[in-house]
């Protein structure tokens, strides 16, 4: 069965890794949870973005070492973070600059602004986030040869989970989801009337 990668990813985060992160930011816990599903399908769509970049993948997912701290810390069996430091300030920080290139810092401030995060806030779990994707995909390295079909396939739902501003700086149009659903449901009414006028 094809996994959702939202869905899959969100399980990690509890209420206790919300708690444990919170004794680093002191934010709002609902705000802390948007600003990292947010994150998540940021890192998830700047992947999608480095689709046609051959072995791109296979690369981002080796440069998350063996002896990586925060990879040690996933029960990827139970779905749980095990342990919450601030090891992801670091580890993070690399992978960024693979998937986002220059645009790292723009991203982060548009999640803070959008969200309703602060700075530093949107910074640490922009890097948490990217650790967690990347972190899931070494656990399944099976799905990194269809990765690129996965997200496309999960594009539409992975962008309406982003704020505008987000979806803009990765390259995105605003009206895109909306027009895809509209051009979806044109298509599902005429098949149900046995016409096929797209």
């Amino acid at each position: 069965m094809t996994p959702n990668l939202q869905i899959e990813l969100r399980r990690f985060i509890s209420s206790n890794v919300v708690s444990k992160l919170n004794k680093f930011y002191f934010e709002n816990d609902a705000l802390l949870i948007k600003g990292i599903d947010v994150s998540i399908g940021t890192v998830l769509m700047g992947l999608y973005n480095k689709a046609e970049e051959s072995g791109f993948y296979k690369n981002i997912v080796t440069l998350l070492e063996d002896n990586s701290t925060f990879y040690g810390e996933v029960d990827f069996t139970s779905g749980r973070i095990l342990s919450v430091d601030d090891c992801y300030r670091i580890e993070g920080n690399e992978l960024l600059k693979e998937i986002f290139s220059n645009k790292k810092g723009r991203i982060s401030e548009m999640i803070s602004n959008e969200v309703g995060i602060k700075s530093e806030t949107a910074r640490e779990i922009l890097n948490f986030s990217a650790l967690l994707v990347v972190s899931y995909l070494k656990n399944n390295s099976q799905l990194i040869k269809n990765l690129k079909l996965l997200l496309e396939d999960q594009k539409r739902d992975i962008l309406n989970s982003i704020q505008p501003g987000i979806k803009i700086i990765l390259g995105f149009s605003c009206h895109e989801t909306v027009e895809e659903k509209n051009q979806a449901m044109g298509r599902s009414v005429f098949t149900l009337f046995g016409h096929n006028f797209f």
